[in-house]
């Protein structure tokens, strides 16, 4: 009998353990809106006006749907996948405290996109200036 229950609780124990745990996807409705769009009043040499006119790269913000990805693999990592020292929280409710943590991880997933510091500024969204309004 100790046989028995020993061999059914191993066998449901890997098979619990052989489920895979589902990745979390980032709710797109919670993500932050740009507020800019790329591409407004290009100079000619790869920069282009962000907020208070102030130079971005011309391809920022990227486009939503592959920012809401890379934010989504982050999140799902826990991290910024390219720049791992910097978690990657993204709470679902709607307390202050939440909404200023995703914006928190949206500016540092958008700073960090392509490489370690290599990806648009904050200055290419109004992430900043929502952040200021919850913070005071």
């Amino acid at each position: 009998m100790k046989f028995t229950s020993t061999l059914v609780f191993a066998v449901l124990a890997l098979g619990v353990s052989a489920i895979p745990l589902e990745k979390r996807a980032v709710n797109p409705a919670l993500v932050p809106q740009f507020g800019v769009k790329a591409g407004v009043n290009p100079t000619g040499t790869g920069d282009c006006d962000g907020i208070n006119k102030i130079k971005i790269p011309c391809s920022c913000p990227p486009s939503r749907d592959s920012f809401i990805k890379s934010l989504s693999a982050n999140v799902a990592a826990g991290h910024d996948i390219h720049n791992p020292g910097i978690a990657a929280p993204f709470p679902t409710d709607n307390s202050k405290a939440s909404q200023i943590t995703r914006l928190q991880t949206s500016i540092s997933s958008l700073q960090n996109l392509f490489g370690p510091g290599k990806g648009c500024p904050a200055a290419s969204t109004t992430f900043s200036a929502q952040l200021k309004k919850l913070t005071g």
